[in-house]
This record gives C-alpha cells, structure tokens and sequence, in this order.
C-alpha cells in the first residue's frame, strides 16, 4: 500500500516516516488527510566562487538533495529576476538517484548575480528559521 506526500506528491511506502523526495512528515492516505507543513531540511550550503569561475557563462551556486529542492530554490530566484538554471534536471527526471553527480542536483546562476542570489536565499533561509521556531 502506497501513501501520497502532502507536500510534494510523491508516492511513498506505507512504512516510511517521512518523504522520500522532500523529507516532509505529513502524508495524504487512506481515509484522512493531513495539512502539509514545511519539510524538514538541512540548511543551504553554498558553493565558493573562486575569481577563476567569473570568466563562465554559468556557475553553481548551491547544491539541492532533490530535483523539487532545487526547483523550488530557481522558481524564487527567478521570481525576484535572477534567471537560474539546473544542468542536472533532465538526468534527475529519468534516474532516481545521481551517480554521476555524486547524489545531488546542482542550481547554477550566472556569476554576476552569485553574490545578489547568495544573499536572497541566506535572507530567506534565515527567515524561514525564524518563522520556525515562532511557532
């Protein structure tokens, strides 16, 4: 028997605590429904941009477990007129896990706006620890 992630959708096993795809705790399943709540997840991590890097059309600026993460992560970057791209996506979509990449998904910007995304996501990752332990 499969349960559905309230958060992202994912199908996972019945015996799993917590979702496969995005860490969330919260299921959809059987006969009740659970109200989604924020996924637990670690902290970002940004990679450096060492001045040899600014000569690139694109570089990584952080390193997602998951291809919704990483989604997620451009979608707000973009929202705030950062273009943001995902070179691992396509791979991610057909293969469950990245062995190429080393198991995880890279989003990449251009290296004029490294430094104006880095500060966007700090700013909202810190909001986003702040909002949790509000409540």
């Amino acid at each position: 028997m499969m349960k559905r992630c309230a958060y992202c959708g994912r199908e996972n096993n019945e015996k799993e605590m917590e979702c496969q795809e995005c860490g969330c705790r919260d299921f959809k399943g059987g006969h009740t429904t659970v109200v989604a709540s924020k996924p637990a997840r670690e902290p970002f991590v940004f990679q450096p941009l060492p001045p040899e890097e600014m000569e690139k059309t694109l570089v990584t600026l952080i390193k997602c477990k998951t291809l919704v993460d990483a989604d997620m992560i451009v979608a707000d970057l973009e929202g705030i007129g950062i273009s943001a791209f995902v070179p691992d996506q396509y791979l991610m979509q057909n293969v469950s896990f990245n062995l190429l990449g080393g198991g995880f998904v890279r989003v990449q910007v251009s290296p004029n706006d490294y430094r104006e995304a880095k500060e966007f996501l700090w700013e909202r990752e810190h909001e986003f620890v702040r909002e949790g332990t509000d409540t």
